[in-house]
């Protein structure tokens, strides 16, 4: 388990909020909050090596303001998630050329390299110097970047810049509080390279240290932290997996009913129990209201184009912990048109021997259909057929088969359920075929219903009705 982190307000209330480049899935990056600044990584950075300051040439010096006043290549937006019927591209294989250009084409920074988690000073620094270095982000991440301990007398401001990979950089953010206050930025980031770069407005024989603290235990659909920020959901019922980074941070999704459709929502935990880590939050257009744990909610109908949004927290009578993760689901009320289970060909036994509505010796084969409340099918959701094929005890043991649906809504599968030794043992009378026949018969007597993956109590079977009854049949013999 990882240790927790603790959160400094006096330092992050001192932050200067900057724009994240991040923009998972086309979310647009938007400037945080006082509030989302208190929720970023403060951690204690394991001490490095003092520097020798390394001089900034005139042409990088120019390079790092033209940056600043706009004038280069803004930073290139992350792709946007592809739609589910968007077929992927087979592989190939490049060719030498392109991997020969791939190799001319290999990052090199504009400035030394420093490693994360550390913090670095820097000594003896004047008035006017101007210090940049190079750091690189692996993965999406939480961060921190901090210039801290000035000397008493100096002023000091920092900007951070992204490489986009060919030299042309960006300012991501900058931070110039009055005198020797600490800086900071803080934020999610994407996989990247960045440059610290230092300004000594005021300083004689001055020293201060700087660094980045970086979390790499963050969701898909960060930065959503602000309602501002939130996570856009796309135009089915979805179901997302995310965590919270630490006891302060706030996920917020949003999703459009653009047909006036209804929509619904729930949230739940792991196997393991742990939805109690989390309180879940709709908004009713004014007010931020509580779902029960346990509960889903719905608003059966919105005007067209309609907006609605919800937030993941943390609930602060329980310990926090960010490697556990939680089950959102939210988008269109799904509704089960249509359903078909049907067994292979065997002799059924009859409702007067034993009442078995489906009945197979080794598959299932079933179909379903889904739409919103508007009619407009539901692509890309799981229907998942859950059969126990043999009633044992008072627990069910589901075995979970699972589809997915197509532009129509609609799914197909196939279910093998295996062969068995018969609990029960009857003759059947069958004159089908014409001819008189005796079907000595072994069966098991179990269940199956219909579920939906992405969203709880829709489908066939529930609370009153739970399973339809299932005639598992293991041998069929002709006796005379």
């Amino acid at each position: 388990m990882k240790s927790k982190k603790a959160f400094m307000l006096g330092a992050a209330m001192a932050a200067t909020c900057f724009i994240s480049a991040f923009a998972l899935a086309g979310q647009t990056p938007q400037k945080l909050t006082s509030e989302a600044v208190k929720q970023a990584v403060d951690k204690a950075l394991k001490t490095g090596a003092k520097l020798d300051a390394t001089k900034v040439s005139a042409s990088l010096k120019h390079k790092l303001q033209a940056a600043k006043s706009g004038q280069s290549k803004a930073l290139t937006q992350s792709a946007k998630a592809a739609p589910f019927n968007t077929p992927v591209d087979e592989l190939k294989k490049p060719g030498q050329a392109e991997l020969k250009s791939a190799a001319l084409a290999a990052f090199e920074p504009l400035f030394p390299t420093l490693d994360t988690n550390t913090l670095y000073t820097i000594n003896g620094v004047a008035q006017g110097e101007e210090f940049a270095y190079h750091f690189n982000l692996p993965q999406n991440a939480r961060v921190q970047v901090q210039l801290v301990g000035q000397s008493v007398g100096t002023d000091m401001s920092l900007t951070l810049f992204q490489d986009d990979g060919q030299g042309n950089l960006s300012v991501v953010g900058s931070s110039d509080a009055a005198g020797n206050t600490d800086e900071y930025l803080n934020g999610v980031l994407p996989a990247g390279d960045y440059y610290w770069y230092m300004v000594a407005k005021v300083a004689n024989n001055s020293q201060f240290s700087f660094g980045v603290a970086v979390d790499t235990n963050i969701d898909a659909y960060e930065p959503n932290d602000t309602a501002q920020t939130a996570f856009v959901l796309p135009d089915s019922m979805n179901k997302v997996t995310g965590n919270l980074d630490n006891a302060n941070d706030v996920d917020y999704f949003d999703f459009k009913a653009v047909r006036g459709q209804s929509v619904s929502m729930y949230l739940a935990g792991d196997a393991n129990g742990s939805r109690d880590q989390w309180i879940f939050d709709r908004f009713d257009g004014v007010n931020w209201v509580t779902v029960p744990a346990g509960s889903t909610s719905t608003y059966p109908s919105v005007t067209p184009g309609t907006t609605v949004k919800v937030r993941v927290r943390a609930n602060p009578a329980v310990v926090q912990d960010p490697t556990k993760q939680y089950q959102l689901s939210l988008g269109s009320s799904p509704r089960l048109n249509a359903s078909d289970v049907k067994g292979d060909n065997i002799v059924r036994v009859p409702v007067s021997v034993f009442a078995l509505a489906t009945q197979t010796a080794r598959t299932l084969n079933w179909s379903t259909n889904w739409s919103d409340s508007t009619g407009a099918p539901l692509l890309g959701v799981t229907p998942v057929l859950r059969v126990d094929k043999r009633f044992d005890g008072a627990e069910f043991h589901w075995a979970d088969f699972k589809a997915t649906t197509n532009s129509a809504g609609s799914s197909l599968g196939s279910a093998n359920i295996g062969d068995c030794l018969g609990d029960y043992r009857v003759v059947i009378p069958d004159s089908s075929t014409g001819v008189a026949y005796n079907w000595d018969t072994t069966f098991n007597f179990g269940g199956w219903r219909i579920e939906l993956d992405e969203f709880p109590g829709v489908g066939v079977g529930g609370d009153n009705v739970q399973y339809v009854s299932l005639g598992h049949i293991c041998t069929q013999n002709i006796v005379h």
